[in-house]
C-alpha cells in the first residue's frame, strides 16, 4: 500500500502546485474574455487581427454605418494559425454574416511560435473537436513547457503576480462577463495609454515614448500561413460569411524605413487569387486618411482613437461604395510622396 499511497500523495502535492503557479504566473486571458463575447449571439460582424487591429477599427462606428452588430476579438501578437480557431470558435452558432481579418505583415512572414506567458494557450477556451484539433496541430507540436502552462519566469512577469492574482480573483472575471477586460488591461499595463471601450476596441488617448519598430518586410509569406488563410477562406465560403481584409495605416516614419509596397504586393496577389477583397489603408488617398506620427499611441503603430474612428469610417464608406479604386493610390511612390 505505501507506494500507492506515495503515488496518490505525489499526484495531489504536484496538481497543488501547478493550480498554485497557474494562479500567480498565468496572465489572465484577454482571449477567454473576447471569445465569450463573441459567442453571445449579439454580434453579426467579426473583426480579428492583432495589435493594430484591436486599436484600429472601431466597431461601434462599423456597426452604425454599416447597420451590423461588430465585435472586435483581435488580439496581440497572437500567431496567425489562432485566427483560424477564433473564428470557427466565435461562429459556433453561425451567426457571423462577415469577417473582417486585418493583415498584419509582420506575422505573416514568420513561423506560428506561442510566447511563453503571454495568453498563448487557446486550448482551454475552444469547444467540441475544435478543441481536439487544436491540440493535434498547435499543442503538441509545441516545446513541453507550453504545452499545458503558460508561465513565463522572468523578473518582468514576476513583477506582476500581485495583478494576475488581483485579475483572476476577481468576480467579474470569475464569472467571465464583459467587465473582466477591464482587469486584463490593469495587468497588461496598457490603461495610461488606452480607453477600453468594449467590444475588445482599445481607443488610444495618450501618446507613449517609443522607438520605431526595427523588422522589416525581407522575406515572402510563410507557407504554412497561406495554408491557414486557405482555410479561413474555405470556412468563411462554406458558411455564407463576407471575407474582408485590410491593412491598418501604420505611421509615416515607419513607411520611409521599410518598404510595405513589397507587402502590398504580395497580399494583393494572394487575394486577389481566392476572390478576396482586400484594402490597404496605407494606400489611402491623403484627402481621405491623412495622418502623422503623433496620431499614434506609439511608433509601434498603435492607433490613436481619432485616427482609429476616421480610419473605420472610410471602411465603411469603401464598403458602400461603387468605386473603390478611387480611395487608393497606385504606387508605393505615391504613398511616400503624399505622407
Amino acid at each position: 500500500m505505501k507506494p500507492i499511497k506515495r503515488i496518490v500523495g505525489f499526484t495531489i502535492v504536484f496538481v497543488a502546485v501547478v493550480l498554485a503557479l497557474t494562479l500567480l504566473l498565468k496572465p489572465p486571458s484577454g482571449l477567454r474574455v473576447l471569445l465569450n463575447e463573441a459567442k453571445t449571439n449579439e454580434y453579426d460582424t467579426l473583426i480579428i487581427g492583432q495589435s493594430h487591429s484591436e486599436s484600429g477599427y472601431n466597431p461601434y462606428i462599423i456597426s452604425d454605418e454599416l447597420n451590423c452588430n461588430a465585435v472586435n476579438i483581435s488580439r496581440r501578437i497572437i500567431p496567425i494559425n489562432f485566427i483560424y480557431y477564433m473564428i470557427v470558435e466565435a461562429n459556433k452558432d453561425g451567426q457571423y454574416k462577415t469577417v473582417i481579418l486585418d493583415i498584419d505583415p509582420q506575422y505573416w512572414i514568420v513561423a506560428n511560435n506561442r510566447g511563453w506567458g503571454d495568453d498563448m494557450n487557446l486550448f482551454p477556451y475552444l469547444t467540441g473537436l475544435r478543441r481536439w484539433k487544436y491540440f493535434k496541430e498547435v499543442m503538441w507540436a509545441d516545446q513541453y513547457s507550453v504545452l499545458f502552462t503558460d508561465y513565463n519566469i522572468s523578473y518582468e512577469h514576476l513583477k506582476k503576480i500581485p495583478y494576475a492574482v488581483k485579475a483572476k480573483c476577481n468576480l467579474d472575471y470569475i464569472s467571465n462577463n464583459k467587465n473582466a477586460m477591464n482587469h486584463v488591461n490593469e495587468y497588461l499595463g496598457t490603461n495610461n495609454a488606452f480607453i477600453y471601450m468594449g467590444r475588445g476596441y482599445y481607443y488610444g488617448v495618450n501618446y507613449v515614448t517609443n522607438t520605431n519598430d526595427e523588422w522589416q518586410y525581407d522575406d515572402s509569406v510563410q507557407a504554412e500561413n497561406i495554408e491557414i488563410l486557405d482555410r479561413i477562406v474555405e470556412y468563411c465560403r462554406e458558411n455564407n460569411i463576407r471575407l474582408i481584409c485590410t491593412e491598418s495605416a501604420l505611421a509615416p516614419s515607419l513607411l520611409h524605413k521599410i518598404d510595405l509596397g513589397k507587402a502590398h504586393d504580395e497580399f494583393g496577389e494572394l487575394l486577389k487569387q481566392r476572390g478576396i477583397d482586400y484594402f490597404d489603408f496605407n494606400y489611402a488617398k491623403k484627402e481621405y486618411l491623412d495622418r502623422t506620427d503623433w496620431d499614434y499611441v506609439d511608433l509601434e503603430e498603435h492607433e490613436m482613437g481619432e485616427l482609429s474612428s476616421r480610419q473605420s469610417k472610410l471602411l465603411c464608406e469603401i464598403l458602400k461604395s461603387e468605386d473603390k479604386v478611387k480611395y487608393f493610390y497606385v504606387t508605393y511612390d505615391e504613398v511616400l510622396a503624399n505622407l
